[in-house]
């Protein structure tokens, strides 16, 4: 069985980049389980509020696929030391990971994305700083990451990570 794990900020995620791929996930038998720093409940953009597990209270060897989640509330995290932390464990440890909207900059900030293509929401300021190639495109893989643009995006990083699921994952 696979099992993703979503991140989201505590307050301000984009609600199409949790809902459109969790539901394509689950609806493909995935387990997906959503985090954010702190136990407890997380507010989308729109005020949807979801129950979180901390990320801390999970052990990310038991997941194959790490995925952060974009939106307003991630844009002061881009230096957040616990996801830089995380993504440097996933970068070694996990098949699969990957962020959308503006997370690719915490992933850039992190140095997973060094020497890699990506795509992001805005400018690419972030990235030429840390020697991310930037592609202008929806969606963009490079090896074992996949990133996207934005919430219009949402619904193609999710097939393009079900489709590396089935393609590279289940050998």
């Amino acid at each position: 069985m696979v099992c993703i794990l979503m991140w989201v900020a505590q307050e301000g995620f984009r609600d199409e980049e949790l809902f459109i791929p969790q539901s394509i996930f689950e609806e493909k038998g995935y387990t997906v389980t959503v985090v954010s720093h702190n136990e407890g409940t997380a507010w989308s953009k729109f005020g949807k509020i979801i129950e979180v597990q901390g990320i801390e209270d999970i052990n990310l060897e038991d997941y194959d696929v790490f995925l952060l989640v974009g939106g307003p509330g991630t844009f002061n995290l881009s230096d957040d030391k616990t996801l830089h932390t995380y993504l440097k464990e996933a970068e070694k440890k996990l098949p699969l990971f990957g962020g959308i909207c503006y997370a690719p900059n915490i992933m850039a900030r992190s140095g997973v994305l060094k020497g890699k293509k990506a795509t992001v929401w805005g400018g690419p300021d972030i990235f030429e700083k840390k020697g991310v190639i930037f592609e202008s495109k929806d969606v963009v893989k490079d090896g074992n990451i996949i990133t996207a643009n934005g919430p219009d995006a949402a619904l193609n990083w999710a097939k393009e990570i079900t489709k590396y699921i089935e393609c590279e994952l289940k050998k």
